[in-house]
């Protein structure tokens, strides 16, 4: 039986997104010495104020900077999403943190999506699942994961993830529209069942999943919460804002038209078709290695 990592010291590149946010919190809060990695001083400034960690500025396609960057630092979290435009980078930040982290000593563990088990053949998905296939979003994510397991490190599989300072997911999207009183737009059918993750959730899964040696060299699946559709996850919104909300469903051949006013739905067309179908998750694996893993419930 090996015995677990207790590091005492960690960085998290690509901090300011919602996971890195969030599992820089559950790092302090377990009492590590955190180091927030960013591009941008100012955001940097914005999210971590007042909570005791170091803030560095670097750019993670930038191995020499990442190295000086997370030089002293136990495990380095790669936790950067990057948007349609830059989706190209992800292999070019991943072998920069890679590599840094070999040159200083650091295990490299990624927190990454499902993406890169799309097209899915079977439900629901493992870590064991083909990764083949798909459209070239998928195939940056996958390519920079295989850039992470092969210089050792591990790789966390993310459902699509709603919760605190997530600026972009379905759900999320959904509970926006709802508290602004809009119908909600759902892609595909809002009967469809999906399973989603609250980012607290799955940061905390992070945190212990980094303290196993085993983790390192392995993909690792997470589930969520459980099945949702559009429609109950409205229910459910509506419950608490004291309100019914109207669910909107949309087909794909519909946000191809509204794609061509909307730069942004233009830019996730390409994922459309995935988005419109069931998913699930099996961390069967995963809780193996870890233990039980807790989900708050979607009420």
């Amino acid at each position: 039986m090996t015995v677990d990592i207790h590091f005492q010291t960690a960085a998290v590149i690509g901090a300011t997104g919602p996971t890195g946010r969030q599992l820089t919190r559950e790092l302090v809060g377990r009492g590590v010495e955190v180091r927030v990695i960013s591009r941008n001083a100012g955001n940097l400034e914005q999210a971590f104020a007042g909570l005791g960690v170091k803030q560095t500025v670097a750019d993670a396609v930038d191995s020499e900077a990442v190295r000086r960057a997370i030089d002293g630092c136990e495990v380095a979290f790669d936790c950067i999403g990057l948007p349609a435009e830059r989706m190209s980078l992800h292999p070019t930040t991943a072998r920069a943190i890679t590599d840094a982290a070999a040159a200083v000593g650091s295990r490299c563990f990624q927190v990454s999506s499902f993406w890169s088990y799309l097209p899915a053949t079977s439900m629901p998905i493992n870590s064991g699942s083909p990764r083949t296939g798909g459209n070239f979003y998928i195939q940056m994510r996958r390519e920079a994961e295989d850039i992470v397991l092969g210089g050792g490190g591990a790789v966390l599989h993310l459902p699509d993830f709603f919760g605190p300072e997530v600026h972009t997911s379905s759900l999320q999207n959904m509970l926006e529209e709802a508290a602004r009183g809009d119908t909600v737009n759902c892609v595909g059918s809002s009967e469809t069942d999906r399973d989603y993750v609250y980012v607290p959730d799955a940061m905390n899964v992070a945190a212990d999943l980094a303290q196993k040696p085993e983790a390192y060299g392995e993909r690792w699946v997470l589930g969520g919460s459980g099945a949702l559709s559009a429609q109950r996850a409205m229910e459910i919104a509506g419950g608490h804002l004291g309100r019914g909300v109207k669910v909107r469903s949309a087909p794909p051949w519909m946000l191809r038209i509204i794609s061509l006013f909307s730069a942004d739905l233009k830019a996730f067309m390409p994922m459309v078709p995935h988005y419109a179908q069931p998913i699930s998750f099996d961390e069967g694996r995963l809780a193996e290695l870890i233990g039980p893993i807790e989900h708050t419930v979607y009420a």
